[in-house]
This record gives C-alpha cells, structure tokens and sequence, in this order.
C-alpha cells in the first residue's frame, strides 16, 4: 500500500513538472508573452513584499500540547525588535505561571538529591513540510497540536528543526541556593547561541 502510494504521489510530482516545463517552453516562443510574464512576476514580488512589511504580523502560537512550547509565525527580521517581543512573552508567562507557585517547578536530581528549579520556554519559527514528501518532516507546526513523537511510523522531535529554534528560556536557582532564582533567555541561530540575556535576578 505504502509503495503505491509513494508511486502515485511521485506521478503527480512528474506531470507537475512537466506541465510547468509545457509552459516555460510556450512562454520562450514569444517576445510578447515573455514581456507580459515578467511584468506579471514583478508585481506580484512587489505585492508580496508590500503585504510581508505592511499586512503580516508575528504571531506566538502556544502549543496545545507541549505548554512551555510557542510557535513564531511570520518573526521580524529586525533582532533587536524579535528579542525584544520574547522578553515580553517570557516575563508575562512567567508572572502568570511561577512567581507565586514557585514551589511547584522543584524538582529533586535524582542523581545527587540536588534540589533544583526546572522551568523552561522554548520559541521555534513556524514551518511546514512539503506536500511533495509526505514521509519527510511535518515542519514545526505540528508541534501546535501535537507532542513530540520518537518512534512509530514517522518521527517528530524538535530537535529535528534546530534552524527553527528562536530562542530558550530557563529559570534556576542561584548558586547554592534553594530560594532565590535568576532567569536567562539563549537566542539561537541553529545550535549556536549568539546573544544571552538576563530577564530575572534574584540572587544576592
């Protein structure tokens, strides 16, 4: 069944291309016709770019699934502005989540019996798998609905989507300390981080 329908979708990815090929080949056969398909492609760049600048607006989708997860559709490219707007969601999140129920992100390392503060928040941009490779990644969206899967009949873990990653979150306890916490934000660029800032800082 699998090998059938890998054959079926790769039938209409053949007669995509070659119908896009059909037309290229008409378009060269005319002065006029080449004119009016650029004309028509520089407006429609030119549109694009105006709704991207003028009419798109980032979006922080919380993940149903995986609560400490968002999803960032359509970021600035401006850093500095991108950063600024995590910080925003990090500091919200957390007055609401953990400021007075701290006692509830304590968590005993069961290696040394070290009392430790685990509370994380993770931005990944929104991205989509290609309809043309049905058993390849889903992209990040899926992780709006859906918590990561490992195993079984296709795989999906955010590590998988490391160009994806945005940003991390992480709330600790000060040195030596079971009471007092600071808070760091990591922004990314794949796996490296480029910029870390401190949001929260208790510690004495």
């Amino acid at each position: 069944m699998e090998v059938i329908l890998i054959l079926f979708l790769l039938l209409i990815v053949f007669l995509f291309l070659y119908f896009i090929f059909k037309i290229i080949k008409w378009i060269l056969k005319d002065k006029t016709r080449i004119k009016g398909t650029a004309t028509l492609a520089a407006v429609s760049v030119l549109l694009i770019l105006i709704n991207k600048v003028f009419f798109t607006k980032m979006e922080f989708i919380q993940s149903k699934a995986i609560s400490n997860l968002y999803i960032v559709k359509n970021p600035v490219e401006h850093k500095d502005s991108l950063h600024n707007e995590l910080k925003k969601v990090v500091l919200k999140k957390v007055n609401n989540e953990v400021l007075n129920q701290i006692e509830k992100y304590k968590k005993i390392n069961p290696n040394d019996s070290i009392v430790e503060l685990k509370y994380t928040i993770d931005f990944y941009e929104y991205s989509k798998g290609s309809m043309f490779i049905p058993f390849g990644d889903a992209g990040t969206y899926y992780f709006i609905e859906h918590e990561e899967d490992p195993g079984g009949f296709s795989v999906e873990v955010l590590d998988m989507y490391t160009n994806y990653h945005i940003a991390s979150f992480n709330l600790k306890f000060c040195k030596d300390d079971t009471i007092n916490y600071f808070g760091t934000i990591d922004y990314y660029n794949g796996w490296k981080i480029i910029k870390t800032d401190t949001l929260i800082n208790l510690c004495k």
